[in-house]
């Protein structure tokens, strides 16, 4: 990392650790190291808590589910959050809001074989933020006070080429290539009490790009039992400035499992387990930064109506607890999150709309930080297929 992202990174921290105020920002986790991770799950799965995505079909956390698809699949994602914090316990902000599209998929069965395709696009980390603070400052004798902003706005983006192999009933198996990107638009700007004094400002456009690979399975011993297992393996992401490598971080290697049990036909209860090596970009940070290991835990349930055609609205409920990668201090933070969620079949079965409502609460890391992430999509296929 240069000496100018380093002090890019320094200035953020010292906002967040300090008396600052956000004034609009994806979450005060979003600051330290690459950013918040994002999830690749579709609104079924986000429903339940994200207990299906080892999975489900229309989610890209394991390429194998693929094969399960018999007709052409496109879907996309909404998503507001509303937030609140606090941090250094004495700064308290709230009414904090930001609407993203953070999931798509195109996806379908190759005409005359078993293999399936699919493209997805997804958050891979958020990093959007806007924070500010004050302090003072003595130059040339004398003691100015200063008010720091440092904003940036945007994201890397994980796009996913996958292919699945489906040998009959009980075995599904998929590999997938992953290519990261996207940018992000950091604005620097420092001012003085003092009018003689001009304002500092430094705007700078980072440019990211990495790769990944990942395979997975799902294993179907009997009708009521679904095991799933996938691995990620992420090289390093790179960002630039005006095509100048400006720092390389190492990504993680992430191992997920998954049990399915469907004891009735129109009741399913599904837990995912993935966890993650973030660990392993600790000496590419600057060293007020910690990197961790995570482990997100998630499980839900869906319980369908009767309907026609197997249009019935679902009941989804779910709990995913999560431990988030990084930290300016040596308390690693963590993310506890109930949902709700249902959805409906239009159009003869060819249009589906789905939804979720996330209560999610984070803490540690010096600040506590609450609120709710209400999301919607669209799923459109030429003939029924739930």
């Amino acid at each position: 990392m240069t000496m100018r992202a380093r002090t890019l990174a320094i200035l953020a921290l010292a906002i967040l650790a300090g008396s600052g105020a956000a004034r609009a920002q994806n979450s005060v986790y979003g600051i330290a190291g690459i950013g918040f991770p994002g999830e690749p799950l579709s609104e079924r799965a986000r429903g339940m808590g994200g207990g299906l995505g080892a999975f489900d079909v229309t989610s890209a956390l394991n390429p194998a589910t693929l094969g399960d698809l018999g007709r052409l699949v496109a879907t996309f994602s909404g998503a507001t959050t509303f937030r609140r914090y606090t941090a250094a316990g004495d700064t308290a902000v709230g009414g904090l809001r930001e609407t993203r599209f953070p999931y798509g998929l195109f996806a379908g069965p190759i005409p005359g074989t078993r293999v399936a395709f699919g493209l997805s696009y997804a958050t891979y980390a958020e990093r959007t933020y806007d924070v500010t603070a004050t302090g003072t400052q003595v130059l040339r004798g004398d003691t100015l006070q200063v008010t720091d902003r440092l904003g940036s706005d945007g994201a890397v983006t994980d796009l996913r080429g996958a292919l699945a192999f489906h040998s009959g009933s009980k075995l599904l198996v998929g590999a997938a290539l992953h290519m990261l990107g996207g940018s992000s638009r950091l604005d620097v700007r420092r001012t003085f009490s003092d009018s003689a004094y001009l304002p500092y400002v430094e705007q700078q456009h980072l440019v990211f790009s990495g790769y990944g690979v990942s395979g997975g399975l799902v294993l179907r011993p009997t009708r009521a039992i679904e095991l799933a297992g996938a691995a990620r393996l992420d090289g390093r992401l790179t960002s630039r400035i005006g095509g100048d490598s400006v720092g390389s971080d190492r990504l993680p290697v992430s191992l997920t499992a998954g049990l399915r049990l469907s004891p009735l036909p129109r009741l399913s209860w599904a837990t995912t387990a993935t966890h993650r090596s973030w660990s392993r970009s600790q000496a590419d940070l600057p060293a007020f930064t910690t990197a961790f290991d995570t482990w997100e835990v998630a499980s839900g349930l869906e319980l369908t109506g009767r309907g026609t055609r197997g249009t019935g609205i679902p009941l989804r409920l779910g709990m995913r607890y999560r431990q988030l990668p990084f930290s300016n201090v040596g308390t690693q933070p963590t993310e506890t999150v109930y949902t709700v969620g249902s959805g409906v079949v239009l159009a003869g079965g060819r249009t589906a709309l789905d939804f979720a409502v996330e209560r999610f609460q984070r803490s540690g890391g010096g600040a506590d930080e609450s609120g709710w992430h209400i999301s919607a999509g669209v799923m459109v296929i030429p003939t029924a297929l739930r």
